[in-house]
């Protein structure tokens, strides 16, 4: 039988449903979750963090002793990381690649420089115009108390909390709302979030915007490396350059 004899191939079921677009996530990594996950994650953490606050009032109704502070900072940041590896994906612990902790996809130095520069001078710019009023961060937790407290200080504000923040803000937060937004939808919202995260009174809305504004230089880096080190390195830079002009 000559090869033209076979039946033709059947047509395609023109039944069934098209495909689904994908959005252009850049590197990204590809995730389970989505903007309906990302809320209930974050009344979770605003539902532990109440808890805990709680817990630590408890024993120091005014939250002003070095001990509470610290205490407060750490399981705060116990809770971004746990609420981001338990509940991204329900029913089994998130792999630390869906978060973003992989290797960068690109170059990330040029890329990271960048995005630095780039919140520098936004946050330059508006705080000639706004005049923000900084808390002193490292007073309220108590430094200069205890050497040992100065040193638990410094690591929590210049590596765990850059740290837990990236892995829930732009690993968790910022990549599931991309799933289902454009991303200056997706960086906008994460990054008010973020910076809504900061606020302790009337007087600080200027560092409010000012960390929005960082927070969507972030979500840029991450997407545009794949990887949420170089974001936590931009941040930690940030914290370390504050830390010790604050400290000195």
């Amino acid at each position: 039988m000559s090869e033209s004899s076979y039946p033709p191939p059947p047509p395609p079921d023109s039944g069934d449903a098209a495909p689904t677009p994908v959005r252009d996530r850049g590197s990204l990594p590809a995730v389970g979750w989505g903007p309906g996950q990302t809320l209930v994650g974050l009344a979770v953490l605003l539902a532990v963090t109440l808890v805990e606050v709680s817990i630590i009032a408890a024993f120091d109704p005014d939250l002003e002793s070095l001990g509470a502070g610290i205490a407060l900072q750490a399981l705060l940041a116990i809770s971004l990381a746990g609420v981001a590896f338990l509940l991204a994906n329900p029913g089994e612990l998130t792999a630390p690649s869906a978060l973003g902790l992989r290797e960068a996809r690109t170059p990330p130095w040029k890329p990271a420089a960048l995005a630095y520069l780039v919140y520098v001078a936004c946050a330059i710019a508006i705080a000639a115009l706004i005049q923000p009023e900084q808390d002193d961060v490292t007073q309220e937790l108590g430094y200069g108390e205890s050497g040992l407290g100065d040193v638990a200080i410094g690591f929590l504000i210049v590596v765990i909390a850059p740290v837990t923040e990236e892995i829930f803000f732009r690993g968790f937060l910022f990549s599931g709302l991309r799933r289902g937004l454009p991303f200056a939808a997706a960086a906008a919202i994460s990054a008010v979030v973020w910076g809504a995260f900061h606020y302790t009174g009337p007087g600080t809305w200027g560092v409010v915007i000012q960390l929005a504004v960082f927070g969507i230089v972030l979500a840029w880096l991450y997407e545009r490396t794949g990887s949420i080190w170089p974001t936590i390195g931009v941040h930690a830079l940030n914290n370390a350059i504050a830390f010790a002009i604050l400290t000195s």
